[in-house]
């Protein structure tokens, strides 16, 4: 990361483990708990990409055996935007006539009812 681009300041709350393992991680490697952050936030957006594109994300032994497969449970998904799903159950509109046409057919279907109601 160039020094030009401008950062983003984040809070974040961490259990006591949490820190722990980040603090070990950082340690481990070299770098600064931001930066592990940073990489695990890639991470998971190599993994959400793979999962879109019906991949699977392994970690491989030396000799190429996939030993370990990365799932995203089912609360970690996406979840898809609201209009996909109606679109994907109901479909688009299917009509031949103008959106006028539609909207002079619905008013001139509109009945007066002579009916009281009482309550």
């Amino acid at each position: 990361m160039t020094n030009t681009q401008k950062m983003v300041r984040l809070n974040l709350d961490l259990s006591p483990e949490l820190n722990q393992i980040l603090d070990e991680l950082a340690k481990k490697i070299g770098v600064s708990k931001s930066d592990i952050l940073r990489q695990a936030i890639t991470l998971m957006q190599i993994m959400v990409i793979a999962k879109e594109e019906t991949k699977k994300l392994g970690v491989p032994e030396a000799n190429q055996l996939i030993v370990d497969e990365i799932i995203l449970s089912s609360e970690q998904q996406p979840k898809p935007h609201p209009l996909d799903t109606f679109m994907e159950r109901l479909g688009p509109w299917e009509d031949e006539r103008t959106a006028e046409e539609i909207v002079k057919d619905i008013y001139d279907s509109r009945t007066i009812s002579n009916n009281d109601i009482s309550l």
